[in-house]
């Protein structure tokens, strides 16, 4: 017969998951002290170290002391995990001959100077007691704890057993679990043991001395390492069945109407410059959980994200049940997030949803998916596109610091799908709000990093992490070049090679995609040799001609230019060079990445090289430059892209390819012509008559 007795002043996920893990595997289970009234003056947790653990455990075995068949096993639950049957484990115990068992570490606790004491064990073995867990018949135990005396400013538990070890263990016939056959303390030991993968279950396995240990104990700095094996055993997730854990203690919101909803207060952190905060705030506005259910809080750091929060509100604002906007001026960053936290609590919310700008949320139920998974706290994993950096990290080491697990790359690709007990993440959560009264108490200074901090209290508490990869729920904006200094109107037109994915779901026209699928007899021709694509969004469009008129240094239009080496321009129009507004380069990047492989396909057997030296916009009007005369270009192709709408924007314009006598004047903005350059396609501007008509040109291939 097996007892298993440990201690516990409050419920937490680490007490939760022992004594669920305990009831799989049919353990008796006694927890002590868990309703208990403790005194205020000395805390529960000193209490229990300082040597009362012990005598709680001597309070149970007097009424067992002469119950000469049960064995009774201790354990420190929150970081304590059961991995196999009690038959198992008693198995192990009768094996070992032993009326009592510890186990055992590789540090000598509570001092080194003890080294020298303890009986010398084989390779790969440890030498020294650890009181974490133990195990023996009740009256052994029994006698060997009956003459200990509890002393609220005594030695701790560790010091008691050390002791007994050193100087009665022939008396009580007490030995040490040195090959990890019962036990496996991780602290010093975590790169001894691996997860062994069967088909349709997983265990842990020592490496060093062939055990699968069967109680698992990882506390303080060893803690992440714990959570992240328990990501996988005992059964956890295997190779044939997935994700076991996760489908248990799920809650469903299926038949639920609308006011029945759990309440959420939302927390929009915007702490950084940031690249494309529009866009994330549309995704924002398209989130389907109902918004009548949502009080919103947005907090700024900077601001040039205000206009971008103004026009948020303004436009979705009444939606919401509540809508309150703070920059850092009202409350500084480092105390945005507290007070998000009381006014949950004062809002009476069920949950807390914080997300950072940093996250692009692209499934747009992911509010409903997480509540579902009902863990204390979740997160969607994010990644930045086509990088192994993600919001979150998967163990730590034993001074703190975070580091990329070892099935970290399996996680981010997917390979692997479930909920992932991590030490630390970022940008998107959810909280169950039933742990901010504690929470709340948590300290941020000036110059925190808040998620680092953040993160350290939730494992000091026992409220376990986790991040969701069962679906792709959107991905991670990557602001680390972002230039604050740089006097940018359209700042997100810049991030073409740090972000090319959010890039190009701004700005890149949706029809540009199936071109690439299509030969060169679907593609529309208006002239000879004269292809005409979609290629860029309106946005692109009103952007990119808000930047040039931002800027504002629009050339001359004459044939003196010093902006040319030659200082003279043979064909002039009024334009501003790419190269002017320090877009050149990622225009360049553009032109490879979109134009050119639809410049192979429509003039099959040229492969272009990407080049162009002259790419810049130009401005018609009537009273400045209304047309182009005839004139050749000096590019193997041209791309000119309308960047405006004819018969609104303007009136007039366009195109003649004098050579066909074929002119283009319905153009249709965003769209793109393509046509050979120097030797076959003379043309010219047409007049523009009213309005004002702006067009995107690049001379690509140049040729002498």
């Amino acid at each position: 017969e097996l007892l298993v007795v440990t201690t516990a002043k409050e419920r937490n996920d680490g007490f939760d998951r022992f004594v669920s893990y305990a009831r799989r595997f049919k353990y008796n289970l006694k927890v002590l002290g868990l309703d208990d009234q403790w005194s205020s003056d000395l805390d529960v947790e000193v209490k229990l170290e300082d040597g009362l653990r012990v005598e709680l455990y001597k309070n149970v075995l007097e009424r067992h002391k002469y119950s000469g068949n049960l064995v009774v096993l201790f354990v420190k639950n929150s970081d304590t995990v059961i991995t196999q049957s009690s038959d198992k484990l008693l198995e192990q115990f009768v094996k070992m001959k032993a009326d009592v068992v510890f186990s055992s570490d590789k540090s000598c606790l509570p001092s080194s100077d003890l080294a020298e004491y303890y009986p010398t064990v084989k390779v790969n073995e440890k030498r020294y007691l650890s009181s974490a867990s133990f195990i023996g018949y009740a009256s052994s135990l029994y006698s060997m704890m009956s003459s200990l005396v509890y002393n609220a400013k005594g030695v701790d538990d560790q010091t008691y057993f050390t002791n007994v070890f050193l100087n009665d263990r022939e008396k009580y016939n007490i030995v040490l679990d040195s090959r990890s056959s019962i036990f496996q303390n991780l602290n010093d030991d975590q790169d001894d043991v691996s997860i062994n993968f069967d088909s349709s279950y997983t265990y842990l396995y020592n490496d060093l001395t062939g055990t699968s240990p069967i109680i698992i104990h990882g506390n303080g700095p060893i803690r992440a390492g714990l959570n992240s094996l328990t990501n996988y055993v005992p059964d956890q997730w295997t190779i044939s069945r997935g994700c076991l854990h996760c489908l248990v203690d799920t809650r469903s919101l299926d038949g639920i109407e609308v006011p029945a909803y759990p309440q959420i207060y939302m927390a929009i952190f915007i702490e950084k410059p940031m690249y494309f905060v529009e866009d994330f705030f549309l995704r924002v506005s398209k989130l389907t959980y109902p918004k009548e259910r949502i009080d919103l809080y947005i907090h700024y750091l900077d601001v040039m994200h205000a206009k971008n929060a103004e026009k948020f509100v303004a436009e979705h604002g009444n939606n919401f049940k509540s809508v309150q906007v703070q920059s850092d001026s009202e409350v500084a960053t480092y105390k945005a997030k507290i007070y998000a936290f009381e006014q949950c609590m004062k809002m009476n919310c069920e949950y807390f949803f914080s997300l950072d700008a940093e996250a692009h949320i692209e499934k747009l139920d992911l509010i409903e998916m997480l509540i579902e998974r009902n863990r204390s706290l979740v997160a969607p994993m994010l990644v930045r596109p086509g990088k192994m950096w993600a919001n979150f990290m998967g163990t730590s080491t034993t001074d703190g610091h975070f580091k990329k697990s070892d099935d970290f790359t399996t996680l981010v690709l997917r390979e692997r799908k479930g909920l992932w007990n991590v030490p630390y993440l970022t940008s998107a959560f959810l909280l169950q709000a039933r742990h901010l009264p504690s929470i709340s108490r948590i300290e941020f200074k000036e110059g925190d990093n808040i998620d680092a901090v953040f993160c350290l209290e939730m494992r000091k508490r026992f409220i376990f992490m986790y991040v969701d990869n069962f679906e792709y729920y959107g991905h991670l904006v990557n602001s680390d070049d972002f230039d604050a200094t740089a006097n940018h109107l359209n700042s997100d037109l810049y991030a073409i090679f740090s972000n090319a994915y959010t890039w190009e779901k701004k700005y890149v026209h949706p029809d540009y995609f199936p071109l690439l699928n299509q030969t060169v007899e679907d593609y529309q021709s208006p002239c000879p040799d004269v292809f005409w694509f979609p290629i860029v969004t309106e946005k692109f469009c009103d952007e990119l001609v808000g930047e040039m008129e931002h800027f504002g240094d629009w050339s001359s239009g004459k044939n003196e230019d010093n902006r040319l080496e030659t200082g003279y321009e043979n064909v002039p129009t009024v334009d501003i060079h790419t190269n002017q507004i320090g877009w050149e380069d990622h225009w360049l990047q553009f032109l490879k990445n979109y134009i050119v492989p639809l410049n192979q396909r429509a003039f099959e057997g040229y492969f272009s090289e990407g080049r162009a030296l002259m790419n810049f916009v130009v401005r018609y009007r009537p009273d400045e430059q209304d047309r182009l005369r005839p004139h050749a270009d000096s590019s193997t192709f041209t791309v000119n892209i309308a960047l405006n709408t004819p018969g609104v924007d303007y009136q007039g314009g366009g195109v003649r390819m004098l050579r066909y006598e074929c002119s283009v004047t319905e153009l249709k903005k965003g769209w793109m012509l393509m046509h050979p350059g120097k030797l076959t396609h003379h043309h010219e501007g047409l007049p523009v008559t009213a309005g004002t008509r702006y067009i995107m040109v690049s001379f690509v291939d140049p040729t002498p």
